[in-house]
């Protein structure tokens, strides 16, 4: 499925609040609201992306670099939402997500969004009230209307900008799309083409309230979503990690028993299970660097800088394993960050992981984030695998690639 982020307006609405970025750079969490953004789309698999730009479209492209693709509307000042998306209409066709920058929003909305068959919106039922909300109409669980105008009293919930359409919703939409831009409509939102299509198009509404999120458009929403909305977004995304840490000498020990117990067994039956992992060696201009581990001696990795990445050659049909660390920067104790990985040219997987501080380890005096790792099936042959370093809060990454030897 591919992704279309709208984030041609200048976001005047926020003032000074803005410090002369658009909406989509402005930072929540440590991050801008337009790589939060990408970092819950790689997590879901959802690729690639196409960002139009307008106003500070040379900003967006330094915070984002090679990550996205480019669409620039030169004319924001005198369009509006639909146009921008008229403009990348080359880029769009089948199943398409629609994305407006100024959203903020919990995964697990995304999540249930992509969950729904066909074309869908989310919104928010517990919120439609205010006359700048756009709001929906609702029957049966399809959507009806949409728009600022809908009543309050007869509105079922508030549309938050995150749109799917299946591959027929997206010829409709890009053809009405059309038609408006042609008959003088540039000024038109993108809200508005899809109101004109609902009866032509099964729309469903996936109710998300309960999940927060926030449309930036004033200053109070800006504060909204530092304040409460990403503190709230970052207590439910990771409450497991406390009680991690609280079970993990009894985990640790019953995990130890475990293996012992299952490795006695396998050799007991079918001889030695374990496996002997090497470090592939990357081609190019490759940076190594050798992780110090204390008593346990030093490791080798390769340093990349974002928007960067690794080409490693790779023998098909062993396992894989990606190993990835993020070199953490003064003040963070943790870091996101999205990797890409390519197979002879080809898409092959997203990865979005966090590392937390590990002080088991160190680089010439850099803090260093824990390990991710993941491991892949690759079929027979050899092969050449890219590791590109998408986006992220770190500027550089330690990584590796492992098969056995």
């Amino acid at each position: 499925m591919r992704a279309v982020i709208l984030a041609a307006g200048l976001g005047s609405r926020l003032g000074k609040k803005a410090k002369g970025l658009p909406k989509a750079l402005q930072e929540v969490g440590g991050a801008t609201l337009i790589e939060h953004q990408l970092e819950a789309l790689s997590a879901e698999g959802v690729g690639p992306v196409v960002v139009v730009v307008g106003h500070g479209g040379e900003q967006v492209r330094e915070v984002l670099g090679d990550s996205v693709e480019y669409v620039v509307n030169p004319r924001p000042d005198e369009t509006n939402s639909l146009y921008s998306l008229w403009l990348a209409r080359e880029w769009l066709d089948g199943d398409l997500l629609i994305l407006n920058s100024d959203l903020l929003f919990h995964p697990d909305a995304l999540k249930r969004l992509l969950k729904q068959s066909g074309c869908a919106l989310a919104f928010d039922s517990i919120s439609h009230g205010g006359a700048e909300q756009t709001k929906i109409g609702l029957v049966g669980g399809r959507v009806t209307d949409l728009g600022k105008d809908v009543p309050a009293t007869g509105a079922r919930g508030e549309n938050l900008g995150m749109i799917k359409l299946d591959a027929e919703g997206t010829r409709v939409l890009l053809e009405r799309a059309e038609a408006i831009i042609e008959a003088g409509g540039e000024k038109t939102w993108v809200t508005e083409a899809v109101r004109s299509i609902l009866s032509e198009v099964h729309m469903t509404g996936v109710n998300v309230a309960g999940l927060p999120w926030v449309e930036i458009d004033f200053p109070y929403d800006l504060d909204t979503a530092r304040r409460k909305v990403w503190p709230a977004i970052e207590r439910s995304m990771h409450p497991y990690r406390l009680s991690l840490r609280r079970a993990r000498v009894p985990l640790l020990a019953a995990g130890l028993a475990a293996v012992v117990f299952t490795a006695w067994g396998a050799s007991a039956q079918i001889g030695p299970a374990s496996i002997d992992w090497e470090s592939v060696h990357p081609v190019g201009e490759a940076v190594p660097v050798e992780l110090e581990r204390g008593e346990l001696g030093t490791q080798r990795w390769w340093l990349v800088d974002r928007s960067e990445g690794l080409d490693v050659p790779v023998q098909g049909g062993l396992p894989l394993r990606v190993e990835a660390r993020p070199v953490l920067e003064d003040g963070m104790s943790e870091a996101a960050y999205v990797l890409e990985l390519e197979l002879d040219g080809a898409f092959f997987h997203y990865e979005a992981n966090r590392g937390e501080f590990d002080g088991a380890v160190s680089l010439r005096g850099s803090i260093i984030g824990a390990r991710d790792r993941d491991q892949y099936d690759v079929p027979p042959g050899a092969s050449v695998l890219r590791v590109n370093f998408l986006t992220g809060r770190p500027q550089r990454l330690l990584v590796r690639i492992r098969q056995p030897a």
